[in-house]
């Protein structure tokens, strides 16, 4: 129920974060000029042999300081067979990808999850993987400038988040990484876009849809909801997918989850932002704790960098656990305190 593969820069310095605050108001200071192309091939050469060095199916999430240009961290992400993997982004130094340099990030803004491949051969998967804003105040943007929740990728995703240019890039073909940075930012595919949000309004597609040209190199990307709005009835289609029971050291609750918000994400903590936030007394839990969310036919229970960690009692934490949703429940433990419960409601 660990989860591997999630390998962090030697550059990015811990233990001497400011993690006071969670999230600032959205910054009123004038977006930068830097193209998504300069800031690439700016920092292209500090990136590019990490990159080249990995043989298998993974990710690299490379973000660029906007402001500066510069290449500020990296962490590869490798996918595991028959097992979700999942990396948060923030400004907490315990985040896989630890950013520091802007107040506008909050403490835990991005989880980016990676679908379980079937193979780790060469040129046999491609890497699919979903970008989930954390609930923070200004989520992230596309290249083309639009604020999104979510989205859901196969193929390299450019994205801005709080001062930050974020490529997220396949890896696992060293070939695709030319000495030229020219010829690294040409020899990316085309980034096709679809809107869940149009199309379905209501939750998110069981599916991917399917690319446009198989025979073309392109990159397909769906925009999507993240996690929903807060509250401990999320059953905005009427109908209740399943029953989240949290216990704390003095308190006892439930929330219930419609299929559609269980598909865009259920998010707990002790922030005001989270789900069932009133129903948690427990202070070891962190502000922003935990994920809960379907993918495809799994529900995952997805840590999101918190400081007394998730898991099954008395087993080692865990970044990412299946839950089976049995009659009788999956119990895990949440910080010190917290006991969680998750069952699936028959239909």
């Amino acid at each position: 129920m660990k989860t591997i593969g999630v390998e962090l820069w030697g550059g990015q310095a811990r233990g001497a974060g400011k993690n006071h605050m969670t999230c600032m108001r959205p910054s009123t200071q004038p977006v930068l000029g830097r193209s998504l192309r300069e800031l690439f091939v700016g920092a292209y050469a500090t990136f590019a042999g990490r990159c080249r060095e990995v043989d298998e199916p993974a990710i690299a999430m490379v973000a660029v300081d906007e402001r500066t240009g510069r290449a500020v961290g990296i962490a590869r992400v490798r996918a595991r067979v028959d097992r979700h993997v999942a990396a948060i982004v923030g400004r907490h130094d315990a985040c896989d990808l630890y950013l520091n340099a802007s107040d506008r990030l909050a403490l835990r803004h991005l989880a980016v999850v990676l679908d379980p491949v079937t193979s780790w051969k060469r040129g046999q998967n491609g890497v699919r993987y979903r970008v989930l804003d954390l609930r923070t105040a200004d989520g992230f943007t596309d290249e083309h400038g639009r604020t999104l929740r979510g989205l859901r990728c196969e193929g390299p995703a450019l994205i801005r988040c709080a001062g930050h240019a974020l490529f997220i890039l396949p890896l696992g073909d060293p070939s695709d990484w030319p000495e030229s940075a020219e010829d690294a930012w040409a020899f990316l595919p085309e980034r096709v876009y679809f809107d869940e949000l149009d199309q379905n309004p209501a939750g998110s597609l069981p599916r991917y849809l399917p690319m446009p040209r198989p025979d073309l190199r392109r990159s397909l990307i769906i925009r999507t909801h993240g996690p929903r709005e807060t509250g401990v009835n999320l059953t905005s289609s009427g109908d209740i997918a399943g029953v989240l029971e949290l216990t704390g050291p003095r308190q006892h609750g439930t929330i219930q989850d419609g299929h559609d918000e269980l598909n865009d994400g259920v998010l707990l903590g002790r922030y005001a932002r989270c789900d069932g936030a009133q129903l948690t007394d427990d202070p070891s839990l962190s502000r922003v704790h935990a994920l809960l969310i379907q993918v495809d036919d799994q529900v995952l229970l997805i840590d999101t960098a918190s400081i007394n960690g998730t898991c099954v009692p008395g087993s080692h934490r865990a970044r990412v656990i299946a839950l089976d949703g049995s009659s009788s429940g999956n119990e895990l433990q949440l910080g010190t305190g917290t006991r969680v419960r998750w069952r699936w409601v028959a239909a």
